[in-house]
């Protein structure tokens, strides 16, 4: 059906992205391909749906990929983008602020299908992903994690004879993660195929029946997938954490000073019905703690960070920092008490280079020309591994290494407080480090950080304290273990961490047995 021969890949005089690739995906088929960060999944599965190099042009483009034996090359776009349906990493790219009904439409409407038909096909979808409570929303108040579930209801609708998901996993809870699950093992309709690429071979476990793993620039062969998940050495050789990994220690922390409390908030960022998305939420963060936040998709995890940043009115409620008032400053004197690391870092990006970057996060000013903060900068961005990239342009790197400079600014700031939104770096062997190098720098240093996540495996590893958000408000706030046996957590209806369930002993001591 879609078949890749031979495929390299590469960027002007750069090494091959990809190099003599290919695959061979049958009808009704799942196949996954799982890579670090930055080892050209997303070059590949650009070439496997025809942007590259129709789209995009690359230079080095070589070999072929094939549809029902026919080059892309030869399909007219009509003919090659409605039997192939394609979600970005990056969702953003493919979403508008329109309703969610007109977003799923879009591509039927493109087609200029019967209105009744149209209406038929997105009212169908939106049913199958379990969508239809965001019915008349606009995409953009949606949270990342609906947003994603939105453009992949967009792509299906359109009855593609191909999927394609571009790390589909990310932003998504436990819950969606599930429905996404369903929808590749049979909902997607027998004779779809789909073509995954994604870190979390964990998330898709059931759902896929081939896996390939992608390192070095070359793909590895195509195993069964629970042959290959139940194994730890071929996802470490390719830089990945193994779906089943082994049990870690949690850091022992002894809690310092107050550095960030949160009493009585109430956001005036309401729900459809009128209701405040948080209300009377009090909360505090101390001197070496790292607070993992969980909760579902739209419970309020990201109006509850943009409020700690001033990026979101209060309604009423007191917001302390070093134990000052915050609510009269400006959202540029909170940045000085809290350092932000988002998903996409390019939505906070806007110096000319790397160290430019960094020195604005160290002094909150253009034009730094002490040669020692240049030094200090350099030397921040070697520790996250952007060593020799001063000048380069931030928007020039992949979205890897923007989560690395993201880190680099946040410990460069010196800021007591950093809140890391779903750091997707985290789930290779080598970003996880950086992310953990990061944690100690600020734990030993007497700083604080909050994790905003739906990873509950990095939460099992890397956090002291949990906070549960759901129902307007925090529904556990507490130590780590207590949490995973916890009515909150029970109420998410989510498994446990993959650890905590291969481990008798801790499952019964969490209440899992």
């Amino acid at each position: 059906m879609l078949t890749a021969s031979r495929l390299t890949l590469r960027f002007a005089d750069a090494p091959p992205v990809v190099s003599d690739a290919g695959f061979d995906l049958e009808p009704g088929g799942r196949f996954l391909i799982c890579g670090a960060t930055g080892s050209g999944k997303t070059t590949l599965l650009a070439a496997a749906v025809g942007i590259i190099p129709r789209l995009m042009p690359n230079p080095g483009y070589g070999g072929t990929v094939t549809l029902d034996g026919r080059p892309l090359s030869e399909l007219g776009k009509d003919s090659l983008f409605s039997a192939i349906g394609y979600v970005s990493q990056n969702v953003e790219d493919q979403l508008w602020d329109l309703g969610v009904e007109d977003i799923v439409a879009f591509p039927l409407e493109n087609r200029a299908l019967p209105r009744a038909v149209i209406r038929a096909r997105v009212a169908a979808v939106m049913v199958r992903l379990r969508l239809t409570r965001l019915a008349g929303r606009r995409v953009l108040t949606l949270s990342g994690g609906e947003r994603r579930m939105v453009a992949i209801a967009a792509a299906l609708v359109a009855e593609p004879r191909v999927l394609v998901l571009d790390e589909p996993t990310t932003g998504l809870d436990p819950e969606a993660r599930a429905r996404l699950r369903d929808l590749l093992s049979g909902g997607s309709g027998p004779e779809t195929a789909a073509l995954i690429a994604d870190q979390d071979a964990a998330a898709l476990a059931g759902a896929v029946d081939r896996i390939a793993l992608l390192a070095g620039g070359r793909l590895g062969a195509a195993h069964p997938a629970e042959a290959l998940m139940a194994r730890l050495a071929p996802w470490i050789e390719a830089g990945l954490l193994p779906p089943r990994p082994e049990r870690r220690p949690r850091p022992a922390v002894t809690p310092g000073e107050t550095l960030l409390a949160v009493e009585g908030l109430e956001t005036r960022l309401a729900r459809p019905d009128g209701t405040p998305i948080l209300r009377d939420v009090s909360l505090t963060l101390s001197a070496g703690e790292t607070v993992a936040v969980l909760g579902r998709n739209g419970a309020g995890k990201t109006t509850l960070f943009k409020a700690l940043l001033g990026l979101l009115p209060v309604a009423r409620g007191r917001i302390s920092l070093g134990g000052e008032r915050a609510e009269g400053w400006t959202i540029a004197r909170r940045a000085r008490r809290v350092a932000y690391v988002p998903q996409n870092m390019r939505q906070i990006l806007f110096n000319m280079t790397l160290k430019d970057e960094v020195l604005f996060a160290m002094t909150a000013r253009t034009g730094v020309t002490d040669p020692a903060l240049h030094a200090e900068a350099a030397a921040c961005l070697a520790r996250y591994d952007l060593a020799g990239m001063d000048e380069v342009n931030p928007f020039a790197l992949s979205a890897r290494q923007q989560g690395q400079l993201g880190l680099a600014c946040a410990e460069a700031a010196g800021a007591p407080v950093a809140i890391i939104d779903e750091p997707l770096l985290a789930r290779d062997l080598r970003g996880r480090a950086l992310l953990e190098q990061f944690l100690t720098t600020m734990r030993q240093s007497g700083r604080a950080v909050m994790v905003i996540t739906h990873d509950l495996e990095l939460a099992e590893d890397i956090a002291t304290r949990l906070v549960i958000v759901g129902g307007g408000g925090l529904t556990y706030d507490g130590p780590v273990e207590a949490g995973w046996r916890s009515a909150a957590f029970r109420e998410l209806g989510w498994p446990l961490p993959l650890g905590l369930q291969t481990d008798p002993q801790t499952s019964a001591r969490t209440g899992a047995a």
